[in-house]
């Protein structure tokens, strides 16, 4: 860092420990460059950064770097943030290249517009636009997204309540047009937080460069449906409790519960169950565990949500 400059450059190596055990990230083994940009911030203005990147945007539903895998989603881009009007947040972005988890790097031309404004703690109110053109074996990512999401919380010290809203459309180049909604709220109360969420992706509608992992499951059933926008699209209705258990430095556990259908057609896709359990050993280490339990219906599925499927991932983190 200087005078506002900064610089960063990273490499990583993904290998497995034998051949085959390494099989949930297996395409993505080797040495790559991860990262590597400068940047320039003003505190009254804001920031632009150039290069490889990490980049993302609110919930990750529509950017992401799908942060938990061992190879994570990079951007070759121009990112800017506008933070000159108080209590305004105006983003954007340009990318030439996407670098994704299974180590491929793919042309992309895209770009984007995120615009948030703070009205308080019980409002956010974001307003987005995003165009992504892909190359010709990948057309299916063409698309121009537009939306609104709007967060915050309301209550006092032993009772909270969050919200988040988030509805998009979406014009395709191939398949059908679709559109997106969100809808999620919890409350947390003597350590306790119970939540209750119900997510839409229509058929036809694509997330191609986001954090997919995060929602519609831990088992990953439903990635191609979401990165591709083929199948029947899938609605997600979700309830969650999470507690961190008072064993050492706190066990940050969570149990959810999902309950899938497709989005056009009848019938159901099936059922699942994430625990996911995070232990802080100190400031240098930390455990992070995770189990799905997905029990497929079948019915309507249309290719999809056909076969049970059970993931469990463990992973310890050094940081230093």
């Amino acid at each position: 860092n200087y005078n506002g400059f900064a610089a960063s450059v990273e490499g990583e190596t993904v290998d497995g420990i034998k051949d085959g055990f390494n099989a949930l990230d297996s395409a993505g083994v080797g040495t790559d460059l991860n990262q590597l940009w400068g940047t320039y911030e003003d505190a009254d203005l804001g920031s632009v950064k150039v290069g490889r990147q990490i980049y993302t945007l609110d919930d990750q539903r529509f950017i992401g770097h799908v942060g938990w895998r061992q190879k994570i989603q990079t951007f070759d881009a121009a990112t800017f943030a506008f933070t000159g009007v108080e209590n305004l947040v105006v983003g954007g972005f340009y990318f030439d290249e996407v670098n994704r988890i299974n180590g491929t790097h793919i042309d992309i031309d895209a770009l984007g517009i995120n615009t948030a404004y703070t009205f308080g703690k019980t409002l956010k109110l974001i307003g987005f636009y995003y165009d992504f053109d892909g190359t010709e074996t990948l057309a299916r990512w063409d698309s121009e997204t537009f939306g609104l999401r709007a967060a915050g919380e309301f209550g006092h010290e032993e009772l909270t309540v969050f919200y988040a809203l988030s509805v998009a459309g979406q014009d395709a180049l191939l398949g059908v047009d679709g559109h997106y909604f969100s809808a999620e709220t919890s409350s947390s109360f003597a350590g306790v937080k119970l939540g209750l969420g119900y997510d839409v992706l229509e058929q036809g509608f694509r997330t191609p460069l986001a954090t997919v992992h995060k929602f519609q499951g831990f088992a990953d059933v439903f990635v191609t449906q979401s990165i591709t926008g083929t199948g029947n699209g899938v609605e997600d209705l979700f309830i969650y409790a999470g507690y961190n258990i008072p064993v050492g430095n706190g066990i940050a556990a969570k149990v959810i519960y999902h309950s899938f259908e497709p989005e056009t057609g009848a019938g159901e896709f099936g059922d699942e169950i994430n625990i996911v359990a995070a232990y802080e050993v100190n400031k240098y280490m930390n455990l992070i565990a995770k189990y799905a339990d997905y029990e497929a219906d079948g019915a309507g599925s249309g290719g999809f949500g056909g076969e049970d499927r059970e993931v469990f991932t463990f992973e310890l983190n050094f940081n230093y």
